[in-house]
């Protein structure tokens, strides 16, 4: 796909990041080029600028295109976003479900520890379009946002099972005791996707699989892991 110019230097980088990101999204196959090259200039000036901050103008003027011609790929700016929205927690929640599916047969530690390792890697490998998924879902609409909260708290919930799970086996010493499996879930699941904060695949330094293995380390160590 050939790339919008937004002539800022941050939101270039992000161009080609994002575009990667995106390129097999099996949800976005229907969208022509040039819809793509909306929804990923999009997400790079929402990475840079905020949603709230980032105008339906902003966008096509990146892309080169009149202010109306984004109508003809999306009805609104709250289209795009729930479109990158949806896509970052689809591959989110696919990644999580190989990891568990991978250690199906082993125990709730083992288990646990399959599950941070695949949201960990979902957060490192695209860091940009997790920091935009992560932060930006606020600004959608009340209806769809409120869809987006329910697909987190499924998320929270199933590692809170695997914690109870955990805890009734004698693996886990959740603080507050295992009633608190959601809290502990909460802070395992805060800490992981900060990661995206931070981490830049450009630069040399921990590949994200280590990464990925020292926050398996921290979450087992954070619920009591035995």
């Amino acid at each position: 796909m050939s790339r919008a110019s937004s002539q800022e230097p941050g939101v270039d980088r992000a161009l080609a990041a994002i575009d990667e990101a995106l390129a097999d999204a099996p949800e976005l196959r229907h969208l022509s080029e040039a819809a793509r090259r909306v929804l990923v200039t999009a997400a790079a000036l929402f990475l840079h600028n905020g949603a709230a901050g980032t105008s339906v103008r902003d966008i096509t003027r990146a892309c080169g295109l009149s202010p109306g011609a984004l109508y003809n790929h999306f009805a609104s700016k709250d289209d795009l976003l729930f479109a990158l929205v949806q896509h970052g927690h689809g591959a989110l929640e696919r990644r999580v479900a190989e990891a568990l599916d991978a250690a199906a047969d082993s125990g709730p530690r083992v288990r646990t520890a399959a599950f941070v390792r695949g949201y960990v890697l979902a957060h490192l490998l695209r860091p940009e379009l997790a920091q935009v998924v992560r932060r930006e879902y606020l600004h959608l609409t009340p209806e769809r946002c409120q869809l987006i909260v329910l697909r987190r708290r499924g998320m929270r919930a199933r590692l809170a099972s695997l914690l109870r799970e955990g805890a009734a086996a004698g693996d886990f010493n959740l603080l507050d005791g295992p009633h608190a499996a959601t809290r502990a879930a909460v802070m395992v699941l805060d800490m992981c996707s900060r990661t995206s904060e931070w981490y830049d695949p450009t630069r040399r330094g921990e590949p994200p699989a280590a990464v990925a293995e020292r926050y398996v380390a921290g979450a087992l160590r954070l619920v009591g892991a035995s």
